[in-house]
């Protein structure tokens, strides 16, 4: 394989945090990379070339005509603005076909560039009402940085697993000595395959002060305003037996403590069983 990496230049960053984003559940991730790129007007960096890890399953018609195959995008851009780190930020729109080589070049990036962190965005699905405010979740890839978690009110994901390259990347960087990060807002169970711009910013939030930069989150809520309706609709047209364990959840989530949130395996098993009985009915991506 020849290698699939296009920078456009290589500036001079200052001790560099990356930070990553694809699709996935309500797509919070994607969402809050882009947002971000877009507030900060980063330049672009470069990207990777998809033909060794993107498989096109159809092509389009135009004026009677079959157009060429089209790749998804996967593109760094940078900020070297930031008072002690400046930062890489990578979009893929879409999930590679190879996701662990495909990571394997992204954490090449940031090899080069000597990013001291990698952090990521994900979903974190729960029996809540979608009119709550979105908490905001974390992992990270060594103990140290458990304690660094706490101090910004993001509560610990005990175990479990994230789904596609917004976990896998954490995993690879690890292996190559990069320490990570990956922060999940809370989405409702029944909605996670619409946007959820609440949910990014939360996470955004969250990640804004850690990257000591200034976003304006107008846009993401005014956005999250405007999906509140066809949340309501989804809500609405659940069985009442998904409408009771919601209320269930969120009342014993209202009178736990943190701490004791954390460590209830027993109700993550409830929601994984859920989302399973959603997907046999064609309801999870």
């Amino acid at each position: 394989m020849t290698n699939p990496i296009r920078l456009l230049r290589r500036p001079e960053l200052k001790r560099p945090f990356m930070v990553a984003g694809w699709p996935g559940m309500g797509g919070v991730a994607i969402i809050a990379a882009n947002y971000l790129k877009q507030k900060l007007n980063a330049s672009e960096l470069g990207e990777i070339e998809p033909h060794d890890f993107f498989s096109p399953a159809q092509v389009l018609i135009k004026d009677h005509i079959v157009q060429r195959p089209e790749f998804p995008s996967s593109k760094f851009f940078f900020w070297d603005k930031g008072d002690e780190h400046d930062l890489i930020i990578f979009v893929g729109n879409a999930q590679p076909d190879r996701g662990y080589e495909f990571s394997g070049r992204v954490v090449d990036v940031a090899e080069e560039f000597h990013v001291e962190r990698i952090y990521t965005g994900a979903a974190f699905p729960l029996f809540i009402h979608h009119s709550r405010e979105p908490k905001v979740w974390g992992t990270v890839t060594k103990q140290e940085l458990i304690e660094y978690l706490r101090s910004y009110g993001v509560m610990l994901m005990e175990e479990g697993s994230i789904g596609g390259l917004n976990g896998l990347l954490l995993g690879v960087g690890q292996e190559r000595g990069i320490e990570g990060v990956c922060l999940l807002g809370e989405i409702p169970v029944y909605a996670t395959q619409i946007a959820n711009p609440s949910a990014s910013r939360a996470v955004l939030e969250v990640l804004a002060r850690m990257l000591g930069v200034e976003v304006d989150m107008s846009e993401l809520s005014a956005w999250a305003e405007q999906m509140q309706p066809a949340m309501e609709k989804l809500y609405e047209a659940l069985p009442e037996q998904a409408k009771e364990a919601i209320d269930k959840f969120e009342g014993i989530v209202t009178s736990m403590r943190s701490e004791e949130l954390e460590a209830n395996q027993d109700l993550f098993d409830a929601i994984d069983r859920f989302l399973r009985e959603l997907g046999d009915k064609g309801g999870k991506g």
